[in-house]
């Protein structure tokens, strides 16, 4: 997704290894709409676990409260009142602040709804400053730190321009610049596109339309010492042999608000039904 203070500047110029081309124009669920889209949620058949028990299974269903001893619903550097991942230098290209408020339970599901609404946050001083937009986002970091494993996800990523939904790996130390990132999907200038992709792995990278994406769909991450491999379903996108991390990573998921010519497009959500995570 983007390194913690850092800008992800650049990220869009890597070489995609393969580009469906059918465009599919990308429905955004109104807030609204959550249990009947919750209810909809059967992903397609995908890529079988290396076995039945995973390490760690968090799912949402028959619940209206987020497991907060599981979830952390910020960056581990964050206040009480919500947070921004800053860059080091620069103009920063999101435009959101997260709220813990923004993270709902309902219908099976966890919803990371993105608003449009003036919410005061601060800047990467503390100093008190006003965002336009509000989000959710979750995080493993105090619960669940793993090196090498098995990451599914079964998610509805809204595609949208001006929007910026991930789930990726960040690494666990806090220092460094690695991670893994299961599937982005960026909107800009009306196209948006989904990728897949280590942070650092600057020549390998797939790109796919929002038609593999679209709805509801599980995202697998097979991550071994020798590589990673990415799956949409049991349809294997990606396969990475370089710049493989080899340090422990925690799980994050957030919905933000992409540097785009309209401002973004701060009204929509991410659900998840579930996060499962075997160890190798």
């Amino acid at each position: 997704m983007r390194w913690r203070y850092k800008i992800a500047s650049g990220v869009l110029g890597i070489g995609a290894v393969g580009v469906l081309t059918a465009v599919v124009p990308a429905g955004v669920p109104a807030l609204g709409a959550q249990a009947s889209m919750t209810k909809m949620a059967h992903a397609a058949p995908a890529v079988r676990p290396p076995s039945s028990k995973p390490a760690f299974d968090a799912t949402f269903s028959g619940t209206t409260h987020l497991n907060r001893t599981t979830w952390a619903t910020c960056y581990w550097w964050a206040g009480p009142k919500g947070c921004k991942n800053f860059p080091p230098a620069g103009q920063s290209q999101e435009y959101e602040w997260y709220l813990a408020s923004q993270d709902r339970v309902s219908g099976g599901a966890v919803h990371l709804v993105a608003q449009r609404k003036k919410t005061i946050g601060t800047t990467k001083t503390g100093k008190r400053a006003a965002y336009g937009c509000r989000s959710g986002m979750l995080t493993t970091f105090r619960s669940f730190k793993f090196k090498y494993g098995f990451v599914q996800v079964v998610a509805n990523i809204p595609h949208a321009n001006g929007l910026w939904p991930a789930l990726w790996l960040d690494a666990a130390n806090v220092k460094s610049r690695t991670e893994i990132d299961m599937v982005e999907s960026w909107g800009v200038s009306q196209e948006t596109a989904s990728f897949f992709h280590p942070a650092t792995g600057k020549t390998s990278r797939a790109s796919y339309r929002p038609s593999l994406t679209r709805g509801w769909r599980t995202y697998s991450l097979s991550w071994t010492s020798s590589r990673l491999r990415y799956y949409v379903g049991n349809r294997l996108v990606l396969t990475v042999k370089s710049h493989v991390p080899h340090q422990r990573m925690y799980f994050i998921a957030d919905l933000a608000e992409y540097k785009a010519p309209t401002r973004g497009r701060c009204s929509s959500q991410l659900e998840i039904r579930s996060v499962k995570i075997w160890k190798n």
